[in-house]
């Protein structure tokens, strides 16, 4: 089996967000420190904690996933630090369907591998994606379970 990766969402943008955000407020953070302002400072490190916190929160997906024979290799971005994970090959994975927006009209698609949720998409494109990524995933298993038939 060759190792495949898909690209749900640009991990790079994602990445510029999740740094960007994180040294605005780290450079407030200091500033206030500098300053000797303690009420900044508290605020700014409570919003440290909150990016930290939003970043590894189940509101927030998967990007890359990349699947071998060692399993498949979940990546959520820089500021992901227990997130990032890799599954076996043959863990459970559907797509599922939510909606999106103030009337709910919006129809948004994610992939779920075992507990794991990738970032919302929509458009019959990135359905696609989708689908191929859980086709790469069940032909994962099969050349899995195909060459430990011959290795017995």
């Amino acid at each position: 089996m060759i190792a495949q990766t898909f690209i749900i969402k640009s991990l790079y943008v994602q990445n510029m967000i999740m740094l960007f955000s994180l040294s605005i407020v780290v450079f407030l953070l200091t500033r206030s420190l500098l300053k000797k302002k303690l009420k900044h400072t508290i605020v700014f490190s409570v919003w440290v904690l909150i990016i930290f916190w939003f970043f590894n929160s189940p509101f927030f997906g998967f990007s890359v996933v990349s699947i071998s024979p060692g399993g498949i290799q979940l990546n959520y971005g820089a500021l992901s630090f227990k997130k990032n994970t890799v599954l076996p090959l043959d863990s459970p994975w559907k797509i599922e369907t939510s909606f999106s927006g103030i009337r709910k009209m919006k129809k948004l698609y994610f992939l779920k591998i075992g507990d794991h949720r990738s970032m919302k998409v929509r458009g019959v494109k990135d359905f696609r994606l989708l689908q191929a990524i859980g086709r790469a995933i069940e032909d994962g298993m099969k050349s899995r379970k195909t060459t430990l038939r011959m290795v017995s």
